[in-house]
């Protein structure tokens, strides 16, 4: 019995080690695509360690780490924290670890928590991850292309390869019992708008157009993706049988101008009037045989004024010709037609400035003739006073003074003529000045030579 009992002994005494509690750590979270979170929890042992030193090992120096403890249980310096265990008696969460990605690019890691206790051991925590990275959202730009890329017809054909660049075209082969067709222009993240015959016929994605007998004038605007440009095709399309010898056309479209007199293919001369900014009108001619020939002159750097611009049109065999003429007038400039009202204006002012200058000097002159009239009586009387005893100079004063208040007079005019000169237009100024000066300088000349103190 003693036996048994000191074998069950032994036996415990071999098994009880494996059960002690030992001291640990542990990493507990999850991982986003840019930022990974763990909680770091430490369970103490039976016997309690004062402190423990942790430190993580990083493998990805370009991810962002942050490590932090509970305040109570100890302090951090980057990586590396103190844990104060001695008051942790159960399994208690002891701080954070925190990884971000600032990039947009994927980074993969691998976190090591060492821990290095007073006595004892504690076994490392090692976790291996990847982060996505932030995702950023970039806007592609509009693009300004407003370019047709391609176009079809459900009936008829091209007279060309169609090319974006080139803009007009003609289309045959539609038997005049089909009155409409299907167009599908193509063109990249783009609006259009077709425009028939008889005016605008859709709006995008409709694209059934009707077409009248004879020629028929389709255009077709793109307009680009960011709204900033615009570009239009023309297309020629012929319903029904096809006159190749005809040398006329069918219409005449100008851009932002209109006809006059309205068109119509058997009268040959017309007018616009454009704006003064316009260098080359924008034609668009439709023949009544689409392999007929065209030529355009005088469309070139329009000036001021008239100018003439004709149209030939050739039938295909060569042996019929239509001209068509336009005779356009080219606006002035707005600052010239006010530069001309400007100078009329001055020359009307100058024809008034002219009339008084001519009434002043009238004025003047009949102040000069009466000057010398004074003159000549006043030399005069002293030639009969130095003849005359006393009592005739008398008379003499009496004259004097009768003379004197008549030059008195004639200064007042003076006066009154230097007064209307300083009210006249600032432009005229300097003739009337000049003019008014000398007036003035020969009166005060004459005056002077009347001596009335001999």
């Amino acid at each position: 019995m003693k036996n048994i009992k000191f074998i069950v002994a032994f036996i415990l005494m071999l098994i009880l080690p494996i059960y002690v509690k030992a001291a640990s750590m542990s990493l507990e979270g999850e991982v986003g695509d840019t930022i990974a979170e763990y909680i770091i929890k430490y369970t103490p042992d039976e016997e309690p360690i004062e402190s423990i030193k942790l430190k993580i090992v990083t493998t990805n120096d370009d991810l962002e780490y942050s490590l932090k403890l509970s305040g109570e249980y100890g302090t951090c310096s980057n990586l590396e924290c103190t844990l104060i265990t001695t008051q942790i008696t159960t399994e208690t969460e002891i701080g954070r670890l925190t990884i971000k990605n600032p990039s947009s690019d994927k980074k993969e890691t691998t976190i090591t928590l060492n821990t290095t206790p007073q006595k004892g051991t504690i076994d490392s925590v090692t976790k291996t991850f990847s982060l996505k990275g932030i995702q950023t959202t970039t806007t592609k730009a509009k693009s300004n292309n407003s370019n047709m890329s391609g176009i079809t017809f459900s009936v008829g054909i091209l007279d060309k390869t169609f090319d974006s660049n080139t803009t007009e075209y003609t289309v045959t082969g539609i038997k005049d019992t089909i009155n409409s067709i299907t167009i599908t222009p193509t063109c990249e993240n783009c609006e259009y708008t077709i425009t028939c015959p008889t005016g605008e016929c859709s709006v995008k994605d409709s694209k059934r157009v009707t077409l009248e007998t004879g020629a028929n004038n389709v255009a077709i605007n793109i307009k680009s993706e960011d709204g900033t440009t615009n570009k239009t095709y023309n297309f020629n399309i012929y319903r029904g049988d096809i006159i190749t010898s005809s040398p006329y056309l069918k219409d005449i479209k100008i851009k932002d101008a209109t006809l006059s007199p309205k068109f119509d293919s058997l009268t040959n001369d017309y007018s616009i009037t454009i704006k003064n900014d316009v260098e080359q009108l924008d034609i668009t001619t439709i023949a009544e045989d689409p392999t007929a020939d065209i030529q355009i002159k005088g469309n070139e750097n329009l000036k001021v004024g008239e100018n003439t611009v004709t149209i030939t049109v050739t039938s295909s065999d060569g042996e019929n010709k239509q001209v068509y003429t336009i005779l356009v007038t080219k606006e002035e400039k707005e600052e010239v037609k006010t530069t001309k009202k400007v100078v009329t204006s001055k020359v009307n002012k100058k024809k008034d400035n002219k009339w008084l200058i001519i009434l002043i000097s009238v004025i003047a002159f009949l102040i000069i003739v009466i000057s010398f009239i004074l003159i000549f009586k006043h030399k005069k009387g002293k030639k009969d006073n130095n003849k005359n005893d006393k009592g005739n100079n008398n008379k003499v004063d009496d004259k004097l003074e009768e003379e004197t208040d008549i030059i008195k007079e004639n200064t007042d005019a003076l006066n009154i003529l230097e007064e209307t000169r300083r009210e006249m237009d600032s432009e005229e100024k300097t003739d009337i000045d000049e003019a008014l000066d000398d007036l003035m300088q020969t009166k005060k000349l004459e005056l002077g030579d009347l001596d009335l103190f001999n």
